[in-house]
């Protein structure tokens, strides 16, 4: 037979056990869709830069710009498409934007079925 102290020592080892499993952390994997696939088509004519993509009624699109690559890029909005919605699918929509002919720009189109806040 157990001694009385050691069973309550037992008995407080399982509990605590239980609520450590209880209160401990778990991984939640949240694998996240594009709402849908959507080309970004740039063309530029010395200093001009034509943007557009095929739009989805209802859906936010913003782009972004950095005019350097790499990991430490520091990309932001375009000031003349933040939040631009879409009206009709299947309709272009297309953006300008004014760079200098020698200075190369990257862009990314960020798209959502709610506007970003800047």
């Amino acid at each position: 037979m157990i001694p009385r102290h050691k069973r309550t020592t037992w008995a407080l080892a399982l509990a605590l056990a239980a609520l450590a499993g209880l209160a401990g952390c778990r991984t939640v994997r949240e694998e996240v869709q594009p709402l849908r696939e959507t080309t970004l088509t740039v063309a530029r004519s010395g200093g001009d830069v034509t943007l557009s993509w095929i739009g989805v009624r209802g859906t936010y699109y913003s782009v972004m710009y950095t005019d350097a690559r790499g990991a430490k890029a520091q990309w932001k909005l375009l000031p003349d498409a933040i939040n631009v919605r879409g009206l009709a699918t299947g309709e272009p929509i297309v953006v300008m934007d004014r760079v200098s002919a020698a200075q190369p720009r990257y862009y990314r189109l960020v798209q959502g079925a709610q506007p970003l806040a800047p």
